[in-house]
């Protein structure tokens, strides 16, 4: 699929596919065959990751601290950087459609994030630190001075994976590969903190991540979505033009102007 054409079009094969594999990562989740090689996979998966806390103080102070709140929203303001440098930096688009697509990734992320934390609330699934609370590094043992989340009673899914799986993807596929390599880092420290300190299982990031960003994918690259934020944008830029004082607009007109 061309990227110029990602959210500006219907596409309805692709929007089937993508709907489709969400439904069949679902079903490898609950049904019975595939459910055991998910959990088998998710356990030596955390045994692997988690045992690297065993590398020494530094390696261990930086899973603790990035697993704590003030990180959380420190990697908030680290995820805008890329979209910084892609709103100001690529002249080659314009601007509507740079402020297009920072619109429609910011409302996947946030109905994205909406539906993983509300879809799934009566659905019980314990994390890896608490099946395993006697054996596992924990950090918050080895790095007493950090409150570093470690645990979680429901740990499916995956809310920072999602977050970090709509953000990456939708760099990688809509807005280039420039911008997505300093984007990748960002995404994956975002989506795997919480799995190292054993607060999320494997199957909670892949599987999780899964059945709710294909469908944000779905929603805003398989539909017009990129051409329904740019036709709001510019409108409500004309209204706020011909409706608000020119010293109010005036420096924001400039802006424009420069970023265009």
């Amino acid at each position: 699929m061309q990227r110029e054409l990602l959210g500006t079009e219907w596409r309805i094969k692709n929007f089937t596919i993508l709907i489709t594999l969400a439904v069949l990562f679902g079903l490898s989740y609950i049904w019975e065959p595939t459910s055991e090689l998910w959990h088998a996979a998710s356990v030596d998966f955390f045994w692997a990751v988690n045992g690297t806390l065993t590398w020494g103080e530094p390696w261990q102070v930086f899973w603790a601290a990035s697993n704590t709140p003030v990180f959380d929203k420190l990697n908030g303001l680290i995820m805008a950087i890329p979209c910084l440098w892609y709103v100001i930096g690529d002249r080659s688009r314009p601007l509507s459609l740079r402020l297009g697509h920072m619109l429609v990734m910011g409302i996947g992320i946030i109905v994205g994030v909406y539906f993983a934390k509300h879809a799934f609330r009566s659905y019980e699934s314990l994390s890896p630190s608490l099946i395993y609370s006697d054996t596992f590094n924990n950090l918050n043992e080895l790095v007493p001075w950090l409150k570093a989340k470690v645990s979680a009673d429901d740990s499916f899914p995956g809310n920072h994976a999602v977050v970090a799986g709509i953000y990456g993807f939708f760099f990688y596929f809509a807005i280039g590969r420039k911008y997505f390599w300093l984007a990748l880092p960002i995404a994956i420290l975002g989506g795997t903190a919480r799995a190292v300190a054993g607060a999320h299982w494997l199957s909670d990031l892949v599987v999780g991540g899964a059945i709710h960003i294909l469908p944000i994918m779905a929603l805003t690259f398989t539909i017009p979505a990129v051409r329904w934020a740019e036709s709001f944008l510019n409108t409500l830029a004309d209204v706020l033009v011909l409706n608000l004082p020119d010293a109010l607009t005036r420096p924001f007109v400039k802006l424009a102007d420069k970023l265009a």
